[in-house]
C-alpha cells in the first residue's frame, strides 16, 4: 500500500508580498543603496545647476537666448538610475549571497510567485521613491540656476509635472530591470556591472559609426525611456509614450526570461 505524500503548502500571494517586504526592509544593503540614489541625484543636481548657471553667465547673448533650464533639471537621473538598478539587483542577489534562496523556494515552491513578489515590492517602493528623487533633482537644479543668475523653471511650467511623474515611472522600470538582472546572473557584482554597462551604452554613441550612434540614441531602451522625463523631447528622439512602451517591453521581456531561468535552474 502506497502512503500518500503530504502536499507542500504554498504561501498565498499576500503572504509572499509580506515576506518579500520584510526581506527588503531588513537587508541593510538595499536601504543604503536606495539612500545613495537620493544622495547622488541631489548632489549632482546641485553640481549641474551650479555649473550650468555659471556657464550661462559667461556665455554670449546668443547662447543665453537659447538657454533652456529644463535641460539641467533631470540630468542627475542618468547617474541615480545606476543605484536604482542596483536596488533591484540586491533585492534578489542578497538571498543568493546569504544562502537563503533555497529556503525561500522551499516555502514558496511556485517560483514565479516568488519572482512576482520581489518585483511587486520593488515596484511599490520605487513608485514612491522615484517621483521624490525626480522632484528633488528638479528643485535643487533650478534653485542653483536661479542662484547664479540664470533662467530657471518652476513646477507650474508646462510639461514639468508630467516630466516629474515620468521620471518616477522611468526609475521604477529601471528597478524592475535590476530585479531581472539579479535573477538572470545571481551574482551582485556581475549583475550590477553588466546592468550599468547596458544602461550607459548610449553614452558611448560618439564612438560608434554615425548610423549606429543615431540608432542607439533613438532606440536603445534606456535612452528612449529617458524621453519620459523630457518636457521638450528633441527632434531626434522618440515621443515619451513610445519611449515608455519600448522600455517597458524590454523590462517585461527580461523578467519573462528571468522567470524561465529561475524555474529551470537549481538555486
Amino acid at each position: 500500500m502506497t502512503v500518500p505524500t503530504a502536499a507542500v503548502p504554498t504561501a498565498s500571494p499576500a503572504a509572499v508580498l509580506r515576506s518579500e517586504w520584510a526581506k527588503f526592509r531588513t537587508t541593510r544593503a538595499t536601504g543604503y543603496v536606495l539612500a545613495g540614489a537620493f544622495v547622488i541625484a541631489l548632489c549632482y543636481a546641485y553640481l549641474f545647476g551650479t555649473a550650468n548657471g555659471r556657464a550661462y553667465v559667461g556665455s554670449s547673448p546668443g547662447e543665453q537666448a537659447s538657454f533652456d533650464p529644463l535641460e539641467t533639471a533631470f540630468r542627475s537621473l542618468a547617474l541615480a538610475q545606476l543605484l536604482v538598478s542596483a536596488v533591484g539587483v540586491l533585492a534578489v542577489t542578497s538571498e543568493y549571497a546569504a544562502g537563503t534562496m533555497r529556503t525561500s523556494v522551499t516555502v514558496v515552491p511556485r517560483r514565479g510567485r516568488l519572482l512576482v513578489g520581489k518585483a511587486a515590492v520593488v515596484t511599490m517602493i520605487m513608485l514612491l521613491c522615484g517621483p521624490l528623487i525626480t522632484l528633488g533633482s528638479f528643485l535643487i537644479s533650478q534653485t542653483m540656476l536661479a542662484a547664479q543668475g540664470a533662467p530657471s523653471a518652476s513646477l507650474t511650467n508646462p510639461g514639468v509635472p508630467g516630466a516629474i511623474m515620468g521620471g518616477g515611472l522611468y526609475l521604477t522600470l529601471i528597478g524592475l530591470y535590476g530585479v531581472a538582472m539579479g535573477f538572470l546572473l545571481r551574482r551582485t557584482a556581475g549583475a550590477v556591472a553588466l546592468g550599468s554597462f547596458l544602461l550607459l551604452l548610449p553614452a558611448s554613441a560618439p564612438l560608434f559609426p554615425e548610423w549606429l550612434a543615431e540608432w542607439a540614441v533613438r532606440y536603445w531602451p534606456s535612452s528612449a525611456g529617458m524621453g519620459m522625463f523630457s518636457p521638450a523631447p528633441s527632434s531626434g528622439s522618440l515621443p515619451p509614450h513610445m519611449g515608455f512602451v519600448l522600455l517597458a517591453t524590454t523590462v517585461l521581456a527580461l523578467l519573462t526570461g528571468a522567470s524561465a531561468v529561475f524555474r529551470s535552474r537549481d538555486v
